[in-house]
């Protein structure tokens, strides 16, 4: 029988009608986010992903203005010491009842220089494996002190005796979850993640990206949760929605729809069509499938691809979302376009064929998207609205789970 599925949906500051372009994108603005969490949380998402500077300052600003969605936030490997971490965590999740999810980010030679992590990029899974299990065995209880490759630290001071309640954490960790396509990605996802998410694209390429972290998860003797992040276009009409899909390319436009490729292909991100972060240029890339190429050559005579053209699998359109514009089918993101009936028959047949029963979704203008999938997508879905499982903090002693009963009470005194 299948999992209730876990819907969550983005919290970020780049928001509009369509973000990515100047013209398209809204001014900053706090109480616009503050509204927007207090909507996914009203319309019974299970949570967001929450992109930001600093979003660990930023969803605690939340924790008194929501109830009951978890909040995904992303932590790149050593920007913050493990016990630091465990610290922060076991906090957050104590004032908010559990409502703590973290989506590892391995990051780039870009990015992590500015966190102190400054080691080859053949060794950053090798990082985040041992980072992510000491993580683990701190926030369990397991662990006083730790002596490895990448990390070394020694035990905590004694518990004060006057300690005056025992503190509220989940059981037995904040869930760590994350992506990789590389193979090194894939065998850390099956090594070290709780769940495995990928971009949407083909479905018969994204079926051999999972069936491939299961594999190495099998082989830890681990099980392996599996979640897709997606963005959506979803109306009451199969026309409607794609009527918006049509206005989303013709807003964004051919000139800026190649650079968007271009950009993308520089990022040294790894590409599974070459094996290597090696992704060339627009200018120079090729597809020995005719319906890419296709999509290349109108986008190099300056014409707009053929909606329909994008649609790799019914109802999966590769559209322009962000940084990211996907006409070469390389897995860097994609759509779900059209009724509420075909999107849910869509998100069913994922289900029953991959096994995905998380998916992360993203449509702009982001509340008013959020409202419609609330309105139109969500009662046709078994949605998952259990409470976070709490137990209380040990420290190299019992851990003590909190029935069902006790931990519904408490989520919803949160």
């Amino acid at each position: 029988m299948a999992e209730p599925l876990q819907i969550l949906w983005y919290i970020r500051h780049n928001d509009g009608p369509c973000p990515w372009v100047p013209e398209g994108t809204y001014p900053e603005d706090q109480n616009r986010i503050n509204e927007l969490a207090r909507t996914i949380d009203e319309l019974g998402f299970y949570g967001a992903l929450v992109v930001g500077d600093s979003p660990f300052i930023e969803i605690a600003s939340f924790i008194p203005i929501t109830r009951r969605m978890r909040f995904l936030i992303p932590i790149y490997p050593g920007s913050y010491p493990p016990a630091t971490l465990v610290m922060q965590a076991k906090m957050f999740d104590q004032l908010s009842s559990g409502r703590l999810l973290f989506n590892q980010v391995n990051g780039t030679d870009l990015i992590l220089p500015q966190f102190g992590i400054d080691v080859p990029s053949d060794q950053r899974y090798a990082l985040s494996a041992e980072y992510w299990s000491v993580f683990k065995q701190l926030y369990a209880g397991e662990i006083g002190a730790h002596e490895g490759k990448y990390f070394r630290f020694g035990p905590p001071p004694p518990r004060r005796a006057n300690r005056s309640a025992a503190r509220l954490v989940q059981d037995p960790h904040t869930p760590v979850w994350g992506t990789g396509s590389s193979p090194a990605g894939i065998e850390h996802a099956g090594k070290v993640l709780d769940a495995f998410l990928t971009y949407l694209h083909r479905p018969d390429r994204l079926g051999a990206q999972i069936a491939s972290a299961r594999a190495v998860a099998a082989r830890h003797g681990r099980a392996l949760r599996v979640g897709t992040l997606a963005n959506i276009i979803v109306r009451e009409t199969e026309e409607e929605a794609w009527t918006h899909a049509q206005w989303l390319l013709e807003q964004t436009g051919a000139e800026r729809l190649a650079r968007l490729v271009d950009e993308r292909l520089g990022m040294g991100r790894y590409n599974k069509a070459t094996g290597s972060r090696e992704g060339g240029t627009f200018a120079t890339v090729r597809s020995d499938d005719p319906k890419i190429q296709s999509r290349i050559d109108a986008l190099r005579a300056g014409r707009l691809p053929d909606l329909r053209s994008l649609e790799s699998h019914p109802n999966i359109w590769s559209g322009p979302n962000g940084p990211r514009f996907d006409i070469l089918d390389l897995g860097w993101g994609a759509y779900l376009v059209g009724s509420a009936e075909n999107v849910a028959a869509r998100i069913r047949e994922l289900q029953r064929d991959l096994g995905l029963d998380i998916f992360i979704f993203m449509g702009f203008p982001l509340i008013e998207e959020a409202r419609n999938v609330a309105r139109l997508l969500l009662p046709l879905l078994d949605l998952d609205q259990s409470p976070p499982v709490l137990a209380e903090e040990r420290l190299f002693g019992e851990f003590t789970t909190l029935s069902g009963a006790t931990q519904a009470a408490v989520a919803a005194s949160a």
